[in-house]
């Protein structure tokens, strides 16, 4: 059931010690979130899922035009990963991407082979073939292994990430400040984190809420200060 938060919520003693503490908030084994989403001029909706199946995670995120945006531009953007969790690392085990919102569709396929520590796929018509080393993710399960740092208490380190047909070095910063954001699902004390690929202009921040199990109820990608996308937290459900 789609629910609303209808009261702001005050950050007390007793919020304060769930902050600082793991046995309050844990890690969701299966949410699905829906964003409204501003990309410059153009609006649209961010749809995420989280599933488990066994001790296996899968993670997709959909974005979808809307409003004047939807008439001029068709098609959608899906991520796909599937991961497990081991030792407090999330282990990526494949990653797929479906663009059919440009004019020629962009697809890539990639699997994250740990025993013989090779990525093996493509990215349109381009080979991968890379070596796998420890602390690499997809760049969608990026955010849940943040959120899995903050709620063990865990310093977020240095990550490598697949991007396109690549491996590019993530700096995850240390977490900003505590404060209280407002977004249309509701009022919440967030924690705001923000990560940034190496040699990159682009600074993505997520502002995740402790008593929402440090779902982000707000994402958005800056450069130079200037934001250019920015995602808000409408419906989440359990």
């Amino acid at each position: 059931m789609w629910y609303k938060l209808q009261m702001k919520t005050i950050l007390n003693p007793i919020i304060l010690f769930c902050f600082l503490s793991t046995s309050c908030w844990s890690l969701p084994t299966e949410y699905s979130a829906i964003y409204n989403v501003k990309l410059k001029q153009a609006g649209g909706v961010l749809k995420t899922q989280l599933r488990k199946n066994g001790n296996t995670y899968s993670f997709e995120l959909m974005t979808e035009p809307t409003g004047f945006w939807k008439v001029i531009t068709k098609g959608s953007v899906i991520e796909r990963s599937t991961f497990a969790i081991e030792d407090d690392q999330l282990k990526t085990y494949d990653y797929e991407l479906i663009d059919t919102i440009r004019k020629k569709t962009r697809e890539s396929k990639s699997v994250f082979d740990w025993n013989n520590s090779m990525i093996t796929g493509y990215y349109k018509d381009r080979e991968i073939n890379i070596a796998l080393e420890d602390n690499t993710l997809s760049r969608i399960v990026l955010q849940l292994q943040i959120m899995h740092n903050q709620e063990n208490l865990i310093d977020s380190t240095d990550y490598l990430i697949l991007d396109k047909d690549t491996l590019k070095k993530i700096t995850v910063f240390p977490q900003e400040f505590i404060t209280e954001t407002s977004v249309p699902f509701g009022t919440f004390q967030t924690i705001k984190i923000s990560h940034q690929s190496e040699n990159s202009e682009r600074l993505n921040s997520l502002w995740l809420a402790p008593e929402l199990n440090f779902i982000p109820i707000k994402i958005s990608q800056s450069v130079k200060g200037k934001i250019n996308f920015e995602a808000n937290l409408t419906q989440l459900k359990y």
